[in-house]
């Protein structure tokens, strides 16, 4: 007896190991051990060192599954460990992540010298290929399709044709195009989760509010490397975003910088993946959360701030203000249009010129709004 399995995903077998394997009578295994009859590994490894075993008994082949990870059959029966199954003719087994079949389970002596069918024998094959010979060896009980036979001699010869060719040979069937087997695609299946890994997989998509259980082992570890990439990204902005928040106090000189270090913020934030790994998720969150109000905050009061030194330098250009500025040194003789409007262009321009008053502007209505909103949200 010979037995021939195949790889039929070829994709998935590690290179340098054969595709197929002929057994003979006689047991064999098969595994990724280098002692292995036929020694095959894929690419995850989910091929057990010996993983199966073919014996040969009583004119059969039989298969044992020797292995821990289980052999699938035909793609719906699981074999238990230590069962013995008989193999059938394009049976197919999955080890691991491969797939192999069964492509011949037959007797050398029938695939050498296949038996003659009985209609064949004692010198009938002449007459069954040849059926004008076995017509004229028998006259007398074929007398009806001898006549039959006449009339299209006859029609042959007044046709033209009878001369050209035997009819034998003009009955000669043409060969037909068989369309080739279509492959079979492998069935992957997700790689099951264990206890231990299962449990961490549930608490990881319940912190990031989403259902994990539909997803595999691979997809799981690069949803946790995306995640962790993009956590990374977000610190890093944070940290850019506070330093860049200080470097504004900075220049608005607020009250606030006298007593913090401008720098102290931005430094709590690059330890915070530190506290992490020393265990201190309290201390990176208070960390986070203070940075993120620190942002809000500095956004409220630079709002508060512009819009008390727009409100004050639209009330210093009123007409009453002005007013009371020309009539304080000494300019009441202003009586016309075209006199105030000169002063008006020479205070400007006087405006424009004194450092003092921007300054006083800009210290006076917009830090003293922004310095306010500040002390108003840390108070609640």
């Amino acid at each position: 007896m010979e037995l021939v399995f195949e790889v039929t995903n070829p994709l998935e077998l590690k290179e340098g190991c054969a595709r197929s394997w002929m057994f003979r009578d006689g047991n064999g295994i098969i595994g990724r051990s280098g002692d292995c009859d036929w020694c095959i590994e894929d690419d995850g490894p989910h091929v057990s060192r010996q993983h199966a075993r073919v014996s040969h008994e009583g004119g059969a082949f039989y298969l044992t599954d020797i292995s821990r990870n289980g052999t699938v059959i035909n793609g719906t029966e699981t074999l238990q460990g230590g069962e013995k199954r008989r193999i059938r003719q394009g049976d197919t087994y999955r080890l691991g992540n491969l797939q192999i079949r069964a492509q011949s389970v037959q007797c050398r002596g029938e695939l050498s010298h296949p038996a003659m069918p009985s209609f064949l024998r004692k010198g009938q094959l002449t007459a069954a290929l040849d059926p004008l010979d076995a017509l004229q060896a028998r006259d007398n009980a074929y007398c009806v399709i001898d006549e039959l036979a006449s009339v299209i001699e006859k029609r042959l010869t007044s046709s033209g044709v009878g001369d050209q060719a035997p009819v034998d040979h003009e009955q000669v069937r043409l060969p037909e195009l068989v369309a080739a087997p279509m492959a079979v695609q492998p069935e992957h299946f997700p790689r099951p989760l264990d206890g231990n890994t299962g449990r961490f997989w549930q608490q990881f998509g319940e912190a990031l509010g989403v259902d994990l259980s539909a997803v595999d082992a691979p997809g799981c570890e690069i949803l946790a490397v995306d995640v962790a990439r993009l956590f990374k990204q977000c610190i890093d902005s944070l940290e850019h975003s506070s330093a860049t928040r200080h470097e504004l106090k900075a220049e608005l000189r607020t009250s606030q910088q006298c007593g913090r270090d401008s720098g102290s913020d931005a430094s709590d934030i690059g330890l915070i993946i530190s506290q992490l790994v020393q265990r201190q998720p309290e201390q990176a969150a208070r960390t986070i959360t203070r940075s993120f109000r620190d942002s809000q905050a500095h956004q409220v009061a630079l709002l508060a701030g512009c819009r008390a030194m727009a409100r004050s330098t639209l009330e210093h250009f009123s007409p009453q203000r002005l007013h009371w500025q020309f009539e304080h040194e000494g300019k009441a003789w202003l009586r016309t249009a075209g006199s105030r409007w000169r002063a008006y262009v020479h205070h400007h321009s006087a405006l424009v010129r004194d450092d003092n008053w921007s300054a006083g502007l800009w210290g006076r209505d917009f830090v003293h709004a922004y310095d306010e909103q500040i002390r108003l949200i840390n108070s609640l």
